[in-house]
């Protein structure tokens, strides 16, 4: 795979906008496979979903009853995000490090495959942390550093040309140490790897043999924290 040019998470979703909810993603959909299982009882919870991208998650908390809002640096993301019912309103474009909620507004902070893209995790996660009432639950999940030790990029293809995203690779010690700070306590860590449901999203892509080399790496990590 020949990458054109590394962009900015600004400059990458401001191309990538259009097509995000068409283009198949093998992690997307083991972060789903994943991550759905493990939703809480969500109806009449305050949520709030940062680097809600297109609105993924946050149609599925307003589909189980969340009182839920979505955050994102990229317009051209909420642009998209606000065409899918009910979602118009719901959505405010500002800085994951500079949110505009009040302290201990959220029952759930979700912050999905975004936290590589902030350049200071400490302080990112302390953000997080600020909207979540005592008790209330902060969840993350990213790219797997061993994806990357492997040689593996945060790519798009956008026309006949494909990007690379500039990206900051988290692992569970920093991890730890940074929610530890900020006043959390981990309650799960899951380091999923890719099976077979993602297996035809490889082979649309002609890629199954990197399916099978790929198979035995952990692809994402999953952290369920609470705040104390």
């Amino acid at each position: 795979m020949r990458v054109s040019e590394t962009l900015s998470p600004r400059a990458a979703y401001r191309l990538w906008a259009r097509t995000w909810d068409q283009d198949a993603s093998a992690i997307v959909a083991l972060e789903s496979r994943c991550l759905l299982p493990l939703l809480p009882e969500m109806r009449g919870k305050c949520v709030v979903d940062v680097g809600c991208g297109t609105g993924r998650w946050l149609a599925e908390f307003r589909r189980r009853g969340a009182v839920a809002v979505g955050v994102d640096l990229s317009v051209e993301m909420l642009g998209q995000a606000a065409r899918k019912p009910g979602l118009a309103g719901l959505l405010a474009a500002a800085d994951a490090e500079r949110l505009p909620f009040p302290d201990g507004c959220a029952d759930l902070v979700l912050c999905a495959l975004t936290l590589g893209h902030l350049p200071d995790p400490a302080g990112s996660l302390g953000e997080l942390v600020r909207l979540a009432r005592p008790g209330g639950a902060v969840w993350i999940t990213d790219f797997h550093p061993e994806a990357a030790r492997r040689g593996w990029k945060r790519t798009f293809r956008s026309g006949e040309r494909t990007y690379e995203i500039r990206n900051h690779w988290y692992g569970k010690a920093e991890l730890e140490r940074a929610g530890e700070a900020a006043g959390l306590e981990l309650e799960e860590w899951r380091e999923p790897c890719f099976g077979e449901p993602e297996r035809e999203i490889f082979r649309e892509a002609g890629r199954e043999d990197l399916f099978e080399a790929a198979r035995g790496t952990p692809a994402v990590l999953l952290a369920r924290w609470r705040r104390k």
